[in-house]
């Protein structure tokens, strides 16, 4: 679970949390998450934050709105 405040996820970089193959389906599965608002992700491997590995089962990915839905 990522628990981070807006202007820190900003900093995220996608290339430091996900392997490979998580990005790959990240990326294939993102026109799903600006379409439907949410895509479900399968088990795969990242980094967390303090840079040691971990595998989850599954994970979700949503869009983001501000306040003006946008």
């Amino acid at each position: 679970m990522l628990e981070t405040t807006l202007v820190a996820l900003q900093d995220i970089m996608l290339d430091k949390v996900l392997d490979e193959a998580g990005r790959k389906i990240l990326c294939s599965e993102f026109s799903k998450i600006m379409q439907q608002g949410y895509a479900y992700l399968p088990a795969g491997l990242c980094v967390s934050s303090m840079n040691r590995p971990v595998s989850y089962e599954q994970a979700i990915a949503w869009k983001v709105l501000n306040d003006d839905d946008a």
